[in-house]
């Protein structure tokens, strides 16, 4: 298995178990969001993907200020807004933008599947286990320098 393979599951398995313990407790332990952060800064240092230092950092920062504003907005939990700020460091930016999206279009049927069954609220960890799973399988499937936007709507990222 290459590094970069070896990246993207290490963090789908800290998202995994992010949604074990949201579906659970709804909450997402600190431990969680930490450890995707020092994982992106692990896999840069050693060159096991292809995100340069400015990227996480970048990342990071984004993910950061897009999760605390929604979090302070009220519409996403702590942990979320941590586990957003993780996955920037791993992905880096621009690849952090087809997280989102990712994120958005798996976090709206999610909502909808939840409206149908009565609920308020609903975990977002999940979300972004989807959305960071279909951003990742889409990059195995297509050719370089596309992705999910790509796909959808024929356009360059």
């Amino acid at each position: 298995m290459s590094s970069p393979s070896t990246v993207a599951l290490a963090t789908f398995t800290l998202l995994l178990a992010s949604v074990v313990s949201d579906l659970r407790s709804r909450t997402v332990p600190d431990l969680l969001p930490v450890a995707l952060v020092l994982l992106g800064m692990l896999a840069t240092w050693r060159a096991w993907h292809a995100v340069s230092w400015g990227q996480l950092g970048v990342g990071l920062a984004a993910g950061f200020v897009i999760g605390a504003t929604l979090f302070y907005l009220g519409a996403m939990g702590g942990g979320d807004a941590k586990l957003s700020a993780g996955l920037g460091a791993v992905c880096g930016w621009p690849m952090l933008l087809e997280v989102w999206f990712a994120t958005a279009l798996v976090g709206g049927a999610l909502a909808a599947w939840a409206k149908r069954r009565g609920m308020s609220s609903l975990p977002y960890a999940p979300a972004f286990a989807g959305g960071y799973a279909t951003t990742m399988a889409i990059g195995l499937l297509l050719p370089p320098k596309s992705g999910l936007w790509h796909l959808l709507t024929g356009q360059a990222a």
